[in-house]
């Protein structure tokens, strides 16, 4: 998952709602345009002993408080509406002011992760990995400080087994094979080549978790 550094918050630990509001306008129109990816925010605190189930957020509305469901990682989205945008309240955050970070993540969506089976296609796989430098771009002007990150392939990530999970890329030029290493993850890597001939990939088991790894780039912030 691509993770950017912290929005900052206000001293009272709050957010306003139009700067939410539009950030997910702008997930929107990046997931209409990249359904391959699944783009979310995500909030946290940084103090270690502080569980996302510890986390509440509500939104100080006029009519009264709008609870803002979290979830399991700290995930979250606000009601889109024209009357909160209006009124602009606070997104208030039940934690000490100045121990948040606001984060924002892509990752596969679960659909395309859902078809990583026996059998399936490099390039549409790999074409949502290669995707996310341009949802990156979008997302610059929300997180200025953000580390420029680039994404290099796909972390596959197994269940234990008594025989090494494995790929195997069916290139022209003969089969590549790659074995998952002693936790159980093996990585795709993002290659050209294999986009344009676009061979089956082979896969020993289903991965129980499939995740886009990223790198940072040379010269960036």
């Amino acid at each position: 998952m691509l993770l950017a550094p912290r929005l900052a918050l206000g001293e009272d630990a709050r957010l306003p709602y139009t700067e939410i509001f539009r950030i997910q306008q702008t997930q929107l129109k990046l997931s209409a345009l990249h359904t391959n990816l699944a783009l979310v925010l995500q909030i946290r605190s940084m103090n270690p002993d502080v569980k996302y189930s510890d986390i509440t957020l509500s939104i100080a509305a006029q009519s009264g408080r709008i609870p803002v469901p979290i979830g399991a990682e700290g995930e979250f989205s606000v009601p889109v509406r024209e009357d909160l945008l209006a009124e602009n309240p606070w997104i208030l955050v039940n934690q000490p002011k100045g121990s948040m970070e606001l984060n924002w993540h892509a990752g596969l969506a679960p659909s395309l992760a859902r078809r990583m089976t026996n059998a399936i296609h490099y390039a549409p796989l790999m074409r949502a990995v290669r995707e996310c430098d341009e949802v990156q771009d979008a997302m610059h002007q929300f997180f200025p400080a953000a580390p420029r990150l680039t994404a290099v392939g796909l972390r596959l990530t197994f269940r234990s087994s008594a025989i090494v999970p494995s790929a195997i890329i069916h290139a022209k030029d003969g089969d590549r094979r790659l074995p998952a290493n002693a936790l159980g993850q093996l990585i795709i890597p993002l290659d050209g080549d294999l986009l344009e001939q676009d061979p089956v990939m082979t896969l020993t088991e289903s991965p129980a978790a499939v995740e886009i790894v990223t790198r940072k780039m040379d010269g960036g912030p």
